[in-house]
C-alpha cells in the first residue's frame, strides 16, 4: 500500500508542463504588415515549433513567413501604408481584410493571435478578434512613447501579453498595469544569421564607400531614391574634383519595386558613376560602408549595429506630415535619435530632404573626422541597449508560458 501511496503522490505532486502541445494551441494567427514584422515573424514561428513541435500558423505575411510553413490570407506587399493619406487611400481594402481575418479566425476555432507590430490596423484587429475570446499577444510595442500614449488604454484592454524590444518600454506598461516582458531586440540576432547566410562583399581600395537605402515601401522609394540618386551625382562630382573614388551600393528588399530601382540606378550608370545593386544583402552593404544614407525605419538600427555614420531621410505627403507634427511627441524620427535623446544622426525632413542638403552632410561626416567620431561613440551608446542575440527564443517561450497557463 505504501508503495502505491508513494506513486499516487509521485503524479499528484508532479510539476505541471511548462510549455503545451500543439493539439492544445491549436492553429495561431499571426498578422504582420511590413517586412520588419515579417523578420519578427519567422523567427518567433522558427521558435515556437522548436519548442512546441507541429504548430500551424496562418494570417497575413510576408516571403520569410511562408518559408516556415506559414499559411498566407493576404501578403505584406499589399499592406504597403505610410501616413494618413496613404490610410485613406487603402481604407476599405483594410476595413474588408480584418473582417475577413476575423471571420476566418472563427471558422477556424483559433484561440490565440499573435499581432506584429503594425498598430494601426492590428490594434483594431485586437478589438475586434477579443470579442471573440480570442487571447491577444502583441510583439512590439506601439511607440506610445513617441505619440498617441492614449492607446496604451485600448491595448491594456485588449492584449494579454505585450512584447517589448526595450526595457523602458517594458517599464511604462508596468506602471499602467499591463501584462508584458521585454524580449530585446531580434536584431542581433538576425544580422549575425544574416553574416553566415549573405556572401561577403569586398571592400574597393583606396575608395570611400557610401550605401544608400531607400526603404522597404513603394512610398518611400518613390519619394526618397530620387533624392540619393542626385545626392549621388553632387558627391561623385566633388570626389572627382579631389581625383579620389567613391562607390555607392544600394540595397533592396522589394521585389515590387525593382523595376523602378533600377531605373533609378541607370541614371547613375549613364553618367559613369559607380554603383552597385544588391538583392537582400543589406547586412553586407552597410558592413562595407563609410556611410548610409537611408529612410527613418528599423533599418537605423541595423546601420547602429555596425557603428556606422548616417543620415536619416523622411518625406511624406503633406497631409501626414501636418497631421503627424501635431501628434508626436518626441523632436525625433529616427530610433537611433530617440534612443540617445539627441540629434545624433543628422534628420532631414520634408523641405530639408534635398540633394544639396543630404550631400552636404555626407561631406561633413566626411571630411571632420571629431563631427564623425563623435556621431559614432553616441551610436555605439545606442547599440549597447539592443540586446542579446536570443529575442525570438524569449518571445516564443513568453508566448507559450501564456497559452499553456489559459483555460480551456
Amino acid at each position: 500500500m505504501a508503495v502505491t501511496r508513494r506513486s499516487q503522490n509521485s503524479k499528484i505532486h508532479q510539476k505541471p508542463a511548462e510549455f503545451p502541445t500543439a493539439e492544445k494551441v491549436g492553429p495561431v494567427l499571426i498578422v504582420s504588415g511590413e517586412h520588419s514584422g515579417d523578420l519578427l515573424g519567422a523567427s518567433l514561428i522558427r521558435e515556437m515549433k522548436r519548442i512546441t513541435p507541429g504548430l500551424s500558423f496562418f494570417g497575413v505575411g510576408g516571403e520569410e513567413m511562408k518559408k516556415q510553413e506559414f499559411e498566407t490570407l493576404e501578403d505584406i506587399e499589399n499592406m504597403s501604408v505610410v501616413g494618413f493619406s496613404g490610410i485613406l487611400f487603402k481604407y476599405n481594402f483594410l476595413k474588408k481584410l480584418l473582417n475577413r481575418i476575423v471571420s476566418i479566425a472563427e471558422e477556424k476555432e483559433c484561440r490565440f493571435a499573435i499581432l506584429i507590430d503594425y498598430p494601426g490596423f492590428n490594434l483594431r484587429l485586437a478589438k475586434q478578434l477579443k470579442k471573440s475570446n480570442i487571447r491577444i499577444i502583441y510583439y512590439v510595442s506601439p511607440q506610445i512613447w513617441a505619440w498617441k500614449f492614449n492607446r496604451i488604454f485600448t491595448i491594456k484592454e485588449n492584449v494579454d501579453l505585450m512584447l517589448t524590444l526595450f526595457q523602458f518600454e517594458k517599464k511604462i506598461y508596468d506602471e499602467y498595469g499591463v501584462n508584458a516582458e521585454c524580449v530585446g531586440h531580434p536584431l542581433v540576432g538576425r544580422i549575425k544569421s544574416k553574416m553566415v547566410s549573405e556572401k561577403r562583399i569586398e571592400p574597393k581600395p583606396d575608395t570611400t564607400t557610401i550605401c544608400l537605402m531607400p526603404g522597404s515601401r513603394t512610398s518611400e522609394i518613390k519619394r526618397l531614391l530620387p533624392v540619393m540618386i542626385e545626392t549621388a551625382i553632387r558627391i561623385d562630382a566633388e570626389f572627382k574634383i579631389k581625383n579620389k573614388n567613391v562607390q555607392f551600393l544600394l540595397p533592396n528588399v522589394s521585389i515590387k519595386d525593382e523595376s523602378f530601382i533600377l531605373g533609378q540606378i541607370s541614371i547613375l550608370k549613364e553618367k559613369g558613376i559607380d554603383i552597385e545593386y544588391y538583392f537582400d544583402r543589406s547586412i553586407r552593404c552597410i558592413q562595407v560602408s563609410d556611410l548610409v544614407i537611408l529612410a527613418s525605419g528599423t533599418a537605423t538600427l541595423e546601420v547602429a549595429y555596425f557603428e556606422k555614420p548616417m543620415i536619416i531621410l523622411y518625406k511624406v505627403s503633406l497631409l501626414t506630415f501636418f497631421i503627424g507634427s501635431r501628434l508626436i511627441r518626441t523632436p525625433f524620427i529616427g530610433i537611433v535619435n530617440i534612443l540617445s535623446g539627441e540629434e545624433t544622426c543628422r534628420e532631414l525632413l520634408q523641405t530639408e530632404c534635398r540633394p544639396e542638403y543630404v550631400s552636404e552632410e555626407v561631406l561633413n561626416i566626411l571630411n571632420n573626422p571629431e563631427y564623425r567620431d563623435r556621431m559614432i561613440e553616441k551610436i555605439r551608446e545606442v547599440k549597447r541597449g539592443l540586446g542579446s542575440e536570443d529575442a525570438s527564443k524569449k518571445a516564443a517561450k513568453f508566448t507559450l508560458k501564456l497559452i499553456q497557463n489559459s483555460p480551456g
